[in-house]
């Protein structure tokens, strides 16, 4: 029992390490408006939560003629959305990536740490409650997890609609997250593949909950599912504590040895990146790979 607590207070740590870094940034930068992007306020009619959404157009976008293009979901949009803009930006400069939307999917927030609640709710498949507690009386600030599933409800039937019914989208969605962000894109993975065709997940925060991923993706295959029709590229530092690149190393081997149909799959470990550092080089690698060939 002490070892699990113990284990749960580094992995708590290494998160809340990462966002104090953004944080800093964030309080710095928070009333400099975002060029070539459109903010808005959403409301979820599935769960009730509030939510900011990033959005940037094609340079070629306009409303006036047919062409449509891929979407990019980018979950914690306050802290990555500038970063994925200006990589994709750059890197169409060399045609190495399509022109595309991209979304953000942040909350009404000021400071990064602001979203812990959100976060921690939205993105984690199953509730523990050691872990909430021990979260809230850290930040002093009610947290409960375990709500992955209203949140994959709320992108299905609010804002992956709303998107499209808004902009000229060819219907090829991609979803990209980071730590608790690419816990949730696995949860997706293994529940509604088919809502992305392509994921990149970046530092998986597989020690949830017992390392809850690794039964969820056994539980699809035992459930019959013989197919993933997705691009995955799945990436872990080199300099991360907690397993994880054993347990990323463990899921990905049971992909492939599950052979499921239309699936491709990659996967990196970083050299000489840390929890915090090895989502821009994840971003960098990842997102050339989601489009390659496109």
């Amino acid at each position: 029992m002490k070892h699990i607590i113990f284990v749960k207070r580094v992995f708590f740590f290494s998160i809340i390490y990462s966002l104090f870094s953004a944080a800093v940034f964030a309080q710095k930068s928070k009333n400099v408006v975002l060029p070539d992007a459109t903010v808005c306020d959403f409301h979820s009619t599935v769960n009730g939560q509030h939510y900011k959404l990033f959005v940037s157009l094609p340079n070629s976008y306009s409303a006036k003629d047919t062409t449509r293009y891929p979407v990019l979901y980018l979950l914690d949009g306050n802290l990555f959305f500038t970063l994925l803009q200006s990589m994709q930006r750059f890197y169409l400069s060399g045609e190495e990536v399509p022109e595309m939307i991209i979304v953000g999917i942040g909350y009404p927030i000021n400071t990064v740490l602001e979203s812990m609640p959100n976060r921690t709710l939205d993105y984690t498949p199953t509730r523990d409650t050691a872990f909430d507690n021990m979260l809230t009386k850290e930040l002093r600030m009610p947290i409960i997890s375990g709500g992955a599933a209203s949140f994959l409800q709320t992108l299905k039937k609010d804002i992956l609609p709303f998107i499209e019914g808004q902009y000229h989208t060819s219907g090829d969605r991609a979803i990209v997250g980071h730590s608790f962000g690419a816990l949730f894109g696995a949860y997706v993975l293994f529940h509604e593949p088919s809502i992305f065709h392509r994921y990149l997940l970046s530092s998986v925060s597989i020690p949830w909950d017992k390392n809850e991923m690794l039964q969820e993706e056994l539980n699809y295959y035992n459930n019959g599912n013989r197919w993933m029709n997705a691009r995955v590229f799945i990436t872990v530092g080199d300099r991360e504590e907690n397993g994880m690149q054993p347990l990323m190393k463990e899921l990905v081997n049971n992909m492939r040895a599950h052979h499921y149909a239309g699936l491709e799959l990659d996967d990196h470990v970083l050299e000489n990146e840390t929890h915090t550092s090895a989502i821009a080089t994840a971003l960098n690698q990842g997102v050339r790979y989601l489009y390659k060939n496109y």
